[in-house]
């Protein structure tokens, strides 16, 4: 019970064609600073805090889902969307990302992913992406109409892991898919002679990494703040769990997925950051060839969007706009 489970294997365009912004592949990602800004984005912003201010705060609610009460965060109005965390971690760390999420348009539902944030684990034989993917629909039906798709899914890093298996399991449900520094590729490092896994990198490796990720970060202390307060409580109420969702992690290899569900037709955007320590940039490099896009590299460590909530606003219009459920897509400036 208290070990890591062991890695099992398998873990071009679609019908609706090529969209702006979704070039060929092999020219190098868009890259983004933190500081540039979409005229676009706060134009909606402004239009959108202005009328309905109120709407754009997170409220934390619970729903039942598998006879168990689930806390998650709740943000705005318009088509529903969801943001799924990263490991260690529960959504009160995003709390200003997701109102950034929020400005784009939409309401934006963050749950406490299973064995994080008091949510109790997945059953044993449902310890994988693909039982998270199950899990998370149920959640979607539990606050949303039957049968209702979210207009974008969206992931950080495990969360990323989580969407693509939900995005992958129900395409009917997901409008859209926005993948953040997410897990999904199982190359940890690419050499001209010699190819590592992410199971071939030790625990401590990303222990230090993700420390090392956060003092690095231009907002240090806010950064360092919300996710240390996050990993702590889910140390104190579930430290066996982190331990055995780490090892889904560190097994993921969700790239064929990923291609499945663009050559579905589902947009697919994949964007990661400069200085990421914990999920290098060769399994980035495999997500967004999976994809079919370029992909987009902002500045920044691998917990950039809590720092910089704006940019992930930014990001979150564009993959909207990607997806059809918005009229107007952004253009990004190259830095």
């Amino acid at each position: 019970m208290g070990g890591a489970p062991a890695c099992s294997p398998g873990g071009s365009r679609g019908a609706r064609g090529r969209r702006p912004g979704r070039d060929l592949v092999g020219n190098e990602p868009a890259r983004v600073g933190q500081a540039d800004a979409l005229s676009t984005a706060a134009d909606q912003s402004t239009a959108a805090d202005q009328s309905d201010g109120a709407t754009r705060r997170v409220t934390w609610e619970r729903v039942l889902v598998d006879d168990t009460l689930v806390r998650y965060a709740a943000c705005g109005s318009g088509p529903p969307t969801l943001f799924l965390h990263g490991w260690g971690l529960r959504p009160h760390a995003y709390a200003r990302a997701i109102e950034a999420m929020a400005t784009a348009g939409c309401r934006v539902y963050a749950p406490a992913l299973p064995g994080f944030g008091g949510t109790r684990e997945l059953e044993l034989s449902e310890r994988s992406f693909a039982g998270y993917g199950r899990w998370l629909d149920r959640f979607a039906t539990a606050v949303l109409p039957a049968g209702q798709p979210f207009a974008l899914v969206a992931g950080h890093s495990f969360g990323g892991g989580v969407a693509t298996a939900f995005a992958h399991a129900r395409p009917d449900r997901c409008g859209g898919l926005l993948l953040v520094n997410a897990v999904g590729s199982p190359v940890w490092a690419r050499y001209a002679d010699e190819l590592r896994t992410m199971v071939e990198r030790p625990l401590w490796d990303w222990g230090l990494n993700f420390g090392a990720d956060v003092v690095r970060s231009p907002a240090a202390v806010r950064t360092f703040a919300s996710l240390v307060g996050d990993v702590a409580s889910n140390l104190v109420h579930n430290p066996l769990g982190l331990v055995r969702t780490s090892g889904i992690a560190r097994c993921a290899d969700l790239v064929d997925e990923v291609a499945t569900v663009a050559g579905q037709g589902t947009p697919v955007v994949v964007a990661w950051s400069d200085r990421d320590r914990v999920m290098s940039r060769a399994a980035f490099d495999d997500l967004r060839r999976a994809a079919g896009v370029d992909g987009i590299v902002f500045e920044g460590p691998h917990a950039w969007l809590v720092a910089d909530p704006a940019g992930f606003g930014e990001l979150a219009i564009m993959a909207l706009a990607e997806s059809g459920a918005t009229l107007e897509r952004p253009t990004l400036r190259s830095v």
